[in-house]
C-alpha cells in the first residue's frame, strides 16, 4: 500500500479523477522545491519524543509505514502518531487540502478521517516534504490546493494501532459488539490476543510494570540500538524469554495483570473469553 498512483493513472473522464490528476501534477511541482535542512528539524523534532534515539524513530516509521503493531512500544508510537496529527492539521489546515475517494467517486475538500491517519503513517515523508515548501507568492495558490490520497481501510486501521484515543474509545466500543463481530474487527486490522491485552494492559495501567516486561523492553531497545552492528541482544535471551520478545507478553491462557484498573481485568477477561474461542 506504499503505492502512490501517477498522474496518469486517474480516469480523466471523472470530475475526480481530473481533481486527481490536477492534485498529482501540482504535487510533483512543488516536491521538487521542498527544503531538506527543515525536514530534517521535522524529524529531530520527532526523535526528541523518544529521547533522541534515532534508531527507534526509524523503527516506528518504518512499523507505520507497513501497518506493524508493537506491544512493547505503544505509547511511543501513540506520541509519535500525536505529534503528527497536530503536524498536519498546523501546516495543512481546513481549505488547504482536498481528496478523493475513488470508492465513492466522493471529492471534497477534507475527509479527515479517510484520509489524515493514512497519510501520516504511510507517507509522512512525502507530507513533511509538501509542508517545507516555500513558493514565490504568485504560486502561492498551489500550498492551498494540496491533494492527498484518501485509504478508508489503512486509515481505520492506523487509528486503531497508533492513536491512543481511538484505541480506548475501540476497546470501550467494541463491548457492544458481538463476540464474532470483535474478533473479525481485530482479524482484519492483524491483531491477535496477545496485541490486543498490551493495549488493554498500556491503556488501564494503575500500578507499575514487572520487572520482566521492563527488562524485555530495555532489551528491545537495546537491540534496536545495535541493528547496524553484529551484536544482537535478543540472541542471549533464554528460550521462554525469547518467545515473550517475539509474541508478547500475554496469551489466552495466562493471568490477568495485576497494574490494571478494575475496568482493565474486565475487559482483559472479556477479551481472554472472545479469543479463547477460537485459534487466535
Amino acid at each position: 500500500s506504499n503505492f502512490t498512483m501517477s498522474s496518469n493513472d486517474y480516469d480523466s473522464s471523472t470530475y475526480a479523477g481530473r481533481c486527481a490528476r490536477f492534485g498529482s501534477n501540482s504535487n510533483s511541482f512543488l516536491m521538487k522545491h521542498q527544503d531538506k535542512a527543515v525536514i530534517e528539524k521535522m524529524v529531530d523534532e520527532q526523535v526528541k519524543l523518544l529521547g533522541g534515539s534515532t534508531e527507534l524513530y526509524s523503527r516506528i516509521d518504518s512499523n507505520m509505514m507497513k501497518g506493524v503493531f508493537d506491544p512493547f512500544f505503544i505509547r511511543e508510537h501513540c506520541a509519535i502518531y500525536s505529534w503528527r496529527e497536530t503536524f498536519f492539521s498546523k501546516h495543512f489546515p481546513k481549505n488547504t487540502w482536498f481528496t478523493v475517494d475513488f470508492e465513492t467517486g466522493f471529492f471534497g475538500p477534507e475527509d479527515d478521517f479517510i484520509t489524515v491517519p493514512y497519510q501520516i503513517t504511510r507517507h509522512f515523508n512525502r507530507v513533511m516534504a509538501l509542508a517545507s515548501v516555500k513558493v514565490n507568492a504568485e504560486l502561492s495558490w498551489l500550498k492551498q490546493q494540496i491533494y492527498f490520497e484518501s485509504d478508508a481501510n489503512l486509515s481505520f486501521e492506523a487509528a486503531n494501532k497508533y492513536e491512543w484515543e481511538e484505541m480506548t474509545v475501540d476497546l470501550l466500543e467494541k463491548i457492544g459488539e458481538t463476540e464474532q463481530q470483535k474478533l473479525e474487527s481485530y482479524g482484519d486490522i492483524g491483531m491477535g490476543f496477545s496485541d490486543v491485552a498490551h493495549m488493554i494492559a498500556e491503556v488501564y495501567q494503575t500500578g507499575p510494570k514487572k520487572l520482566e516486561e521492563m527488562a524485555l523492553k530495555a532489551v528491545l531497545l537495546r537491540n534496536i540500538s545495535s541493528e547496524s552492528s553484529d551484536f544482537s541482544p535478543l540472541e542471549y535471551l533464554p528460550t521462554k524469554i525469547y518467545k515473550k520478545a517475539v509474541n508478547g507478553m500475554y496469551n489466552v491462557e495466562g493471568d490477568t495483570p495485576d497494574n490494571i484498573s478494575v475496568e482493565g481485568k474486565e475487559m482483559f477477561e472479556r477479551m481472554r473469553h472472545v479469543f479463547g474461542n477460537t485459534n487466535m
